[in-house]
């Protein structure tokens, strides 16, 4: 027996198919598992808690995808399951020779009703749910609904190693801080940030690391400049590899609505996501026991599918009424929970 799992991107949507794998792997236990995924991505599927083999795609046109399809040309798949829907994934899936094909089905139209209509909420279906409707379409029951990752403890002691030449600690609490996100508008603003810190340091004095893409650095610089005394690190520019070790250091991460949520979510972190112009209802939650989304409930949110469109307001107000006192609270409860447990 062997299967295909298609999702070449991006970081968020790879780790949420993780239950599918574990999944088929618990049904199959003997099937040959492959997974398709962009080159850039495969560090995360090697951390799967099922291994299995991984086709890198690297290319960004037609042509190139031909060519990565005439590399499935001695398989033969007894099922494919296409969890990206999309131009790329259909033509590899219909490309390669398989007895069946399943396509992840996207609610288009239901998430086309919540943000412009502003209409069922309540009707919304997390995203690993929809790529788990592919496996029951074949029949394969689902043994888990969380998405998990493994650690790297050769990563996780590198990323210590390097903190620790700057300054950071593993005796204290560490509180990771994600930054960025794929679009601008999606990045939580440095004021709320600043209120965060504000709010724990009357309790706590915790060790703040951030994350964030190189692109983020000047601003990041001037964040930790302006709360150095609260022990802040950046994590800026690094490799995905480095950025998950680091990950696993930390007690708490809090972080804008992101890949880097759903990996901190994966490999057991306490996460708090951070949602302004998109909504939790659209299916992207970060999932797991200790993961928390955070929503204004504004009306104008969302106000686009995946946070791209600009805000039309004065104010980013999905983002200026979140209650981060309460997110302190929810953080000291966690901490309180931990120490005692």
């Amino acid at each position: 027996m062997k299967c295909l799992v298609i999702r070449f991107s991006s970081l968020g949507d790879v780790i949420l198919t993780t239950p599918v794998v574990e999944s088929l792997a618990a049904a199959l236990p003997d099937a040959e598992i492959h997974y398709a995924t962009a080159a850039r991505l495969a560090t995360v599927v090697e951390r799967f808690p099922h291994k299995v083999i991984i086709h890198q795609f690297a290319g960004r046109n037609r042509e190139e995808l031909l060519a990565y399809a005439q590399g499935f040309s001695n398989e033969r798949f007894d099922m494919v399951f296409d969890l990206h829907a999309n131009w790329r994934s259909h033509m590899l899936a219909h490309r390669v020779d398989a007895a069946q094909v399943y396509t992840y089905p996207k609610d288009f139209w239901r998430r086309w009703s919540m943000v412009y209509l502003k209409r069922g909420f309540d009707r919304g279906r997390p995203v690993v749910d929809r790529y788990l409707a592919t496996i029951r379409a074949g029949d394969i029951p689902v043994v888990t609904t969380v998405p998990e990752l493994q650690g790297d403890p050769k990563k996780k002691r590198a990323a210590a190693d390097q903190l620790t030449r700057w300054g950071w600690s593993s005796d204290g609490i560490t509180i990771g801080i994600g930054w960025g996100a794929r679009w601008p508008t999606k990045k939580v603003p440095t004021g709320l940030w600043n209120s965060l810190l504000e709010h724990l340091r009357s309790k706590i004095n915790p060790t703040y690391i951030v994350f964030a893409e190189s692109a983020d650095k000047a601003e990041v610089g001037e964040f930790v400049a302006q709360n150095g005394p609260a022990n802040v690190f950046e994590f800026c520019g690094r490799q995905l590899d480095s950025v998950l070790g680091a990950l696993s250091l930390c007690n708490i991460f809090v972080t804008s609505d992101s890949g880097l949520m759903h990996a901190a979510a994966a490999l057991g972190v306490p996460t708090w996501g951070i949602f302004g112009p998109t909504h939790p209802a659209l299916g992207f939650a970060p999932v797991g026991a200790q993961a928390e989304a955070v929503h204004s409930g504004l009306f104008c949110s969302p106000c686009s599918r995946h946070g791209k469109a600009p805000c039309y307001r004065k104010h980013r107000y999905c983002f200026e009424q979140i209650d981060v006192g309460l997110i302190a609270q929810q953080i000291m409860s966690q901490l309180n929970e931990a120490s005692t447990g």
